[in-house]
């Protein structure tokens, strides 16, 4: 079937983090992991390293918060689509993000990530950006895009399927990083000796 993600969940925009910024460290101030652009990895998985710690004079709504489940999205170009795990609930979504939490039960959460980084979605996005030096979707086309929704049974294969793809690619990524410092150690070996 065929249903549009404003009908199969909310969407809401992350918090205008410089309202609530804490203006000097103190006693009270309330300290959140928060997602960055540099997070979103384009695979789309989670580079919890590039998170930041955001220090509010205040105790943030839950509403701006991770939930296990939720989908954020990235609003600029490549619009990366991350489901939340266990691992990271409680983090703080700016508003560079829109947060997508399920209303309800026969669409998973992975499935809907997945889908919202298809080639098919990435083409709806080019048309519908805006925005010269920065590309930008808005919350409202979202709102409407339309969800292809397999029945549950092909939307677990597709997040198993998916799942074993983004293993690799991580493990590919680790490997060349190892690889790069590799290299770089031999280059600063010739060049010390």
């Amino acid at each position: 079937s065929v249903l549009t993600l404003g009908e199969i969940a909310s969407l809401r925009s992350g918090l205008v983090v410089k309202r609530k910024q804490a203006i000097d460290s103190h006693e009270g101030v309330n300290e959140y992991r928060m997602m960055t652009l540099k997070s979103f990895e384009q695979a789309g998985w989670l580079n919890t390293n590039e998170f930041e710690v955001f220090e509010s004079n205040e105790e943030l709504d839950e509403k701006y918060l991770t939930k296990l489940g939720d989908v954020i999205v990235r609003l600029s170009s490549p619009y990366t689509a991350v489901v939340i795990d266990e691992e990271n609930i409680g983090v703080l979504i700016p508003s560079l993000f829109v947060v997508i939490r399920m209303a309800i039960d026969n669409v998973l959460p992975g499935y809907l990530s997945i889908f919202l980084n298809s080639e098919i979605m990435k083409k709806i996005y080019a048309k519908c950006s805006i925005g010269s030096t920065i590309q930008v979707i808005k919350t409202s086309m979202l709102k409407d895009t339309t969800v292809i929704i397999k029945n549950t049974e092909e939307q677990r294969k597709i997040i198993e399927l998916n799942s074993l793809i983004l293993k690799e690619r991580i493990l590919l990524e680790r490997l060349r990083e190892e690889k790069t410092k590799y290299h770089n150690a031999i280059l600063t070996n010739i060049f010390q000796n």
